[in-house]
């Protein structure tokens, strides 16, 4: 893997290499013996289209969509990667009723291979479709070697009663982006008189969701996915666990209640819980490796009483509202964890935004109730679905969240059927994640190891853990990587991937710092002395934590089971 040393010679080595090869990658494997050569890939030739882009305009996709599918646009134009052009055909167009389609055709750089990428949030808009993300420094990427293709996942943003449809509800679910795969693999052959040698999903957040969704439901579809900090425990997610975020935060657990914790207070809890906890994984760099080390309690930073300057302190409130962060809801009759995992140490200053305002000006707001109300109509059966106050953090509550269950979640641990097709899984997740609780990642690994077993899981799968990183990026850790060359690597040339090397960079682009990250549950370990900003002077260590995910209300759902609507 590149250190900083070395960057600027290897993007020059990446940008003359054969653009059918993958060369060098920035985030690329890792090792303790070579940190700067990652392993070559298949090499495919480059194919050249074979009809002109204005012809796209007139291919049938009624047998994708049904009646009503059209294409709107097909145009040539040139578009920057990394400040150098690349020349695409962009197709636009609707697959019926009203999933909105990008497919990006590379003019004279195509290697064989397709990339779908995945939408976050509820979607509503079409990506670029230029950055995939996860695929730092990745020269498929850079050189545009891929098609690229992605979807609204069948409506936009200005329709707000979208969710109150039902055929809506299935193409937001899993419909969209399996016809828009089909679409992009049409549209391929149609332009070059070639299907692609291979295809690969690369998606974050709901991206993510869509990523297993995919595996679970179309295990052909894709030869290897990417699939980072996943909503796949979509039902859970964008109810009770935002919806505690939001209680936990105000001072009678409701909306109308005043909010507690601001950014200036979580950053002096942050401050406190990596003095306390930092040393735990064995090196002391900012960084917690795995935060279940860590028991610290926000109320060794409460302030004494009468104190008139609080500034460096938490009040007793704020105590109240951290430890409720940290340690999740109860039932109040079994005393059962509700939810498989919240905050995790280590996270305080990306709460901002989510269960914390975004700034210190004193609001009524936060964003979690913003994910809990746009989501509502798409979790719940209920003709007027219950608000962000009227949610019961109990085992009760789960017979509301289970009729959309096997609709929404994409949490079915029996990949068999994708293994079986020869498909590669990549999943990772931050674990200083401020909207998805990594546990609830750590928890399906754990559930696939019950029932595919260790050895069947790593014949198709690896998951990164990767300290200091926030919600599918940024954070304090070294959130660019490129996994999507680790993909190929894997899918093509059966180079099962270790480890992964991660930057972190500072405002201008240039790399400050580099460490690897190694499968689940190994850490990084940082050789004795050695400077901790270099991705060569660590080695793969063992786990440090090795309990199980705690039981929790929900953890049915991490059982196998039959998709909805079939």
């Amino acid at each position: 893997m590149t250190q900083p040393r070395v960057i600027t010679r290897a993007l020059g080595l990446m940008l003359a290499a054969t653009l059918g090869g993958l060369g060098g990658c920035n985030g690329s494997e890792a090792s303790p013996a070579d940190t700067t050569t990652p392993p070559a890939s298949v090499e495919l030739a480059v194919v050249k289209p074979t009809v002109t882009c204005a012809s796209l305009s007139s291919t049938n996709l009624v047998d994708i969509g049904g009646v009503g599918s059209t294409i709107t646009s097909a145009t040539e134009g040139s578009i920057a990667i990394n400040g150098k052009d690349t020349k695409f055909c962009t197709v636009e167009g609707t697959l019926a009723p009203a999933v909105g389609f990008r497919v990006r055709l590379p003019l004279e750089t195509w290697t064989q291979r397709t990339l779908d990428i995945g939408c976050g949030g509820l979607c509503g808009s079409i990506s670029a479709a230029v950055d995939p993300g996860q695929a730092y420094g990745c020269p498929l990427v850079q050189s545009g070697g891929f098609v690229l293709a992605s979807t609204n996942m069948g409506h936009t943003n200005a329709e707000a009663t979208w969710s109150l449809d039902a055929q809506r509800r299935v193409d937001f679910a899993y419909r969209a982006v399996h016809i828009t795969n089909l679409a992009a693999k049409k549209l391929t052959l149609a332009f070059y008189g070639q299907a692609q040698k291979y295809a690969y999903f690369v998606g974050c957040s709901d991206g993510g969701r869509e990523g297993l969704m995919a595996a679970q439901r179309y295990p052909t579809d894709y030869n290897g996915i990417v699939v980072g900090a996943p909503a796949f425990l979509f039902q859970t997610q964008n109810s009770l666990l935002h919806g505690w975020g939001s209680r936990a935060n105000r001072d009678n657990g409701l909306t109308t209640g005043n909010i507690v914790m601001y950014p200036a207070k979580a950053a002096v809890l942050h401050k406190a819980v990596v003095a306390a906890c930092d040393a735990q994984d064995g090196q002391t760099d900012g960084l917690l490796s795995d935060p279940r080390l860590c028991s610290y309690d926000p109320a060794a930073l409460q302030c004494a009483d009468g104190a008139t300057d609080t500034s460096a302190c938490l009040t007793a409130t704020e105590v109240a509202s951290a430890r409720k962060f940290y340690a999740g809801p109860r039932d109040a009759s079994t005393n059962r964890r509700v939810l498989v995992g919240t905050s995790q140490y280590g996270s305080e200053l990306n709460w901002s935004g989510v269960f914390v305002p975004a700034n210190d000006t004193p609001t009524t707001r936060l964003g979690s109730d913003n994910f809990v109300n746009g989501a509502r109509s798409v979790i719940f059966t209920d003709a007027t679905p219950p608000t962000i106050d009227e949610l019961d953090f109990s085992e009760a509550f789960y017979a509301k969240l289970r009729p959309r269950h096997p609709l929404n979640d994409a949490t079915n641990p029996d990949l068999t059927a994708f293994k079986a097709a020869g498909g590669k899984l990549i999943l990772w997740h931050g674990w200083a994640d401020q909207h998805i609780s990594p546990l609830g990642t750590i928890a399906y690994y754990e559930a696939m190891q019950k029932v595919l077993g260790q050895s069947t899981m790593d014949a198709f799968m690896r998951m990164y853990l990767v300290p200091g990183v926030a919600h599918c990026g940024s954070g304090e850790g070294h959130d660019k990587m490129d996994l999507v060359t680790a993909a190929v690597n894997w899918v093509e040339k059966g180079t099962a991937p270790d480890g992964i090397t991660t930057n972190r960079t500072d405002a201008a682009g240039a790399v400050t710092a580099s460490r690897p990250v190694y499968p689940y549950p190994a850490l990084a370990k940082l050789n004795s002395g050695a400077d901790a900003t270099q991705a060569g002077n660590y080695t793969k260590g063992p786990a440090l934590y090795t309990s199980q995910v705690p039981d929790w209300a929900g953890s049915e759902f991490f059982n196998p089971y039959a998709a909805a609507p079939l």
